[in-house]
Formats: C-alpha cells, structure tokens, sequence
C-alpha cells in the first residue's frame, strides 16, 4: 500500500474544556492546505471552532449551532458572513462511529449557488473512502 498520508489532529476526545469533546478531531493534511489557501489565519481559526463545536455534540450531523447537509455518507458544514466576508465556505467532514473521530476530509470556497459541485464531492467521496480503507496515519 505504501506509506500511510499524514493526518493532523484538532482534538482528542474527552479533552478540552468541560465537560470534554465527544469526539476527536482528525484533519486530513490536504484538508489543512487547502483551508489555508482561501482562508486568513482569523477566518480559519472561525471555522475550527466550529468544527470543534461540533465535536461537543452527541450528533454533530445535527448541530444547534452549525449548519451541516449530508452528502452521500459524509457531511458538509456551511458557512458564509462574518468574519467570512462573502466567502462561502464548505468543510466536509466523515464520521467514524466506532472509535468517535471527526474526520475533515476537505474545504473549498463555493463560487457558484446551488448544490456543492460535482467534483468536489467525488474528491471528498475519494478521501473519505481512502480514510476508511486505512491510507492515512491516524494519530493515536
């Protein structure tokens, strides 16, 4: 298979503030870069705090405070205004039930209205399967 891609982690469940995360976070390195493309180091740290809102959540896929869609067997988390400007943002995320990750497969800028675009759901679709079938080095 060969080496295993990197994977950061946002969180770990049980730590952080109380009572604790109910998930752990994991951000896929590709995740990461493209966030950092688009984003300022303020409107990225906006959206991690959402994202670790989520992992307060019994079901982060229903959120009282983030607006999430499901796509297929992952999720998109959206977000635009604010600190944002006129970025519309989606961060996709999967979940893995079993062990309680959060996992980011991946982040764009939205150009277009309407449902997420095509490719950008297969790329996500693509790592998240890759990430089920163990191509990345999840943190321990």
């Amino acid at each position: 298979m060969g080496e295993r891609k990197p994977v950061k982690t946002g969180v770990r469940r049980g730590e952080g503030p109380p009572p604790g995360y109910k998930w752990s976070v994991d951000i896929l390195e590709s995740a990461f870069r493209e966030a950092r493309a688009f984003l300022n180091r303020d409107q990225y740290q906006h959206l991690a705090m959402q994202v670790k809102d989520l992992a307060t959540e019994d079901d982060p896929t229903h959120s009282v405070t983030c607006r999430v869609d499901q796509i297929e067997d992952f999720f998109e988390l959206k977000d635009k205004g604010g600190i944002l400007g006129k970025i519309n943002v989606r961060v996709f995320f999967g979940l893995e039930h079993s062990q309680k990750r959060l996992v980011v497969l991946g982040c764009i800028k939205k150009e277009t209205s309407g449902p997420t675009p095509t490719g950008d759901r297969v790329k996500m679709r693509r790592r998240w399967r890759k990430y089920k079938a163990g191509e990345f080095e999840i943190p321990q």
